[in-house]
């Protein structure tokens, strides 16, 4: 399963019931109940919003933590690239999920964790969000 980075960004910024499913399933990856793999575009993207939102030291924590967890790591290598441009030229999804998608390619995954719905219309991909995964997971 591949991890969207709106998990990490609602599990350090939200309150509701959003926020606390996005921090189960962060504890559910430590405890390895839970496999997954995200590019490092994740990083960029969650450094990106927390900055902006909790402030860089924050960001700066939570970005170093996440990349001590059991996560397979996806490099953007150029055949990830390659991936993206053609899915980027056959869907709607702005370039930065269409390297998602193509990451998860890379490696051979067709199941993201995601509260973003622009992933429903990609075929092959089947979107969970946080609170199917938990149920799912948990």
């Amino acid at each position: 399963m591949y991890i969207d980075s709106n998990i990490f960004i609602f599990a350090a910024t939200g309150k509701e019931e959003l926020g606390q499913n996005c921090r189960k399933i962060i504890k559910l990856i430590n405890e390895k109940k839970i496999t997954c793999a995200a590019s490092f575009l994740v990083i960029d993207e969650v450094i990106w919003i927390l900055k902006k939102n909790i402030g860089k030291d924050s960001a700066i924590k939570i970005t170093k933590a996440m990349l001590s967890m059991p996560i397979k790591w996806i490099e953007i290598k150029k055949s990830v690239i390659i991936k993206m441009m053609d899915t980027y030229e056959k869907t709607t999804l702005d370039p930065r999920d269409a390297i998602h998608i193509s990451s998860m390619k890379e490696v051979g995954l067709s199941v993201i964790v995601s509260e973003d719905d622009d992933f429903d219309k990609v075929e092959g991909i089947e979107r969970i969000n946080a609170s199917e995964c938990i149920e799912k997971y948990h």
